[in-house]
């Protein structure tokens, strides 16, 4: 049977994808502009994001079906061609370790100091669903159960979640369907990366988030899972209360609760989880090729963000580099090239809500200062419940910052509805001050000597 594209079958947005295409172009020498699929424009952001408010919002929901794919060609996907696309954006090698496992900006960056690709456990496929209504859980869980059990029924190796979040990613169900795939073994595309492509004795570092969320079974290896992590607690999205109901009555919603499937078990989230079946697979390549096996265990995905900063900042120190500039990315919008080209220290949020601004300011509140704070902020295309308004990321920047704290590439009056934030950010990091040459990479060893030598405690598990 003729299998879709991997390329068109990806969604650009994904963080996984990102993680990819910007660790791919990194060790090309490039950077992530407009998420390695469009250009870096302040020019062409202003004009996409110019348009009255429900002009934007539309585009975003436009955006989401341009993403997606027929449902009669979901028989067509398979997974090993998802990894075959993968393992196409690195070059032969060879590499001194790899990152396998769960995506987030702090594995980005972690991956870039080590020059080191990131293999992902999870894709993003997006199906085209115009049908199913986003406050509607069930229906949707219904609509979509059939080709997510077709799906896994050709993917033996693949685990399939139908995630379905009306809160944050509304503009985009609206016209899609989120299907992630969390691979179970290495397969033959992986297992021939990690043999051909590795250095003799080289590390492979699981990057392993043991976060979990509710799902239901509706197949053999096929879940639903309603909401994700967000602005909303996971308990909210099943106990709906007045906050939920106002949202839905600002969407125009006929509904005002959800009244989503009751879970049959907590899982492995769909985007940030772990799945631990994987890991007999890669404890017997590491140990046939002679390679070392390192797990990196975290409870979150944003628990890697303050070890990376602070590691990051270490390794300027010696350099003999002052790490007086902190650059806060949010969701996919990274770019490890000019992270290192300015000598910015590294802080990733998840999203733009309000845990993730509780993150920032205890890092803050609690680390050394820095002279200079840039923020990034990520627009999903509606005010969510949870999302921060710009002007207190502003005060919380400008509090903490010892001479400036500027938020960079973000239309501020566009915001949380900023089109045009995908082709913003990558320029507005390029035009920031001081070029630093790009180091050598760090060695396993320096991650070992920093934590010897720190006495913060992380929340995370390194062995």
């Amino acid at each position: 049977m003729r299998h879709v594209r991997a390329g068109r079958v990806q969604v650009d947005f994904d963080s996984s994808v990102n993680t990819v295409r910007a660790l791919g172009r990194f060790l090309r020498g490039k950077d992530h502009r407009g998420m390695s699929v469009g250009p870096g424009s302040a020019r062409l952001a202003a004009l996409a994001s110019a348009p009255p408010h429900s002009v934007r919002r539309r585009i975003f929901t436009g955006m989401g079906a341009a993403q997606a794919i027929p449902l009669d060609r979901a028989r067509q996907i398979r997974g090993e061609d998802l990894a075959q696309w993968v393992v196409d954006q690195y070059g032969p090698g060879p590499h001194p370790a790899v990152v396998i496992g769960s995506a987030s900006g702090g594995a980005v960056h972690l991956a870039a100091a080590l020059r080191a690709p990131f293999l992902p456990q999870t894709t993003l496929v997006g199906l085209r669903d115009a049908t199913s209504h986003p406050d509607d859980p069930a229906g949707a869980m219904q609509a979509l159960a059939p080709t997510a059990r077709l799906i896994a029924r050709n993917n033996p190796e693949l685990a399939v979640y139908h995630m379905h979040d009306p809160a944050q990613d509304r503009p985009m169900i609206e016209a899609m369907a989120y299907i992630r795939l969390k691979r179970l073994t290495l397969g033959r595309v992986y297992e021939r990366f990690l043999a051909e492509r590795l250095a003799p004795g080289a590390s492979v570092i699981v990057l392993d988030c043991a976060r979990r969320w509710g799902s239901t079974e509706v197949g053999e290896r096929a879940y639903f899972q309603f909401g994700c992590l967000g602005g909303l607690p996971e308990e909210e999205y099943f106990d709906s209360g007045d906050r939920v109901a106002r949202y839905l009555a600002e969407q125009d919603s006929p509904w005002r609760r959800w009244e989503p499937p009751t879970p049959d078990a907590r899982r492995p989230e769909a985007e940030w989880g772990f799945h631990p079946a994987l890991l007999p697979d890669l404890e017997q390549v590491t140990e046939r090729y002679g390679y070392c096996l390192r797990r990196l265990a975290v409870s979150e995905p944003q628990d890697l963000s303050r070890f990376t900063a602070d590691l990051y900042r270490w390794w300027y120190y010696r350099r003999g580099l002052p790490a007086t500039r902190l650059v806060v990315e949010s969701y996919v919008q990274w770019d490890p090239h000019w992270i290192l080209r300015l000598g910015a220290v590294p802080f990733w949020m998840r999203f733009n809500m309000e845990p993730d601004y509780e993150e920032l300011a205890r890092y803050l509140d609690e680390g050394e200062p820095y002279d200079k704070i840039n923020l990034n902020l990520f627009s999903q295309g509606l005010w969510s419940p949870g999302v921060v308004p710009v002007e207190r990321w502003q005060e919380l920047i400008e509090k903490y910052a010892r001479e400036e704290g500027e938020i960079v590439g973000v239309d501020i009056r566009a915001y949380p509805l900023d089109v045009g934030s995908s082709l913003r950010y990558q320029p507005a990091y390029a035009a920031l001050p001081s070029r630093q040459p790009m180091p050598a990479p760090l060695a396993m060893r320096d991650i070992d000597r920093f934590l010897d030598e720190t006495d913060r405690a992380y929340p995370l598990t390194w062995r």
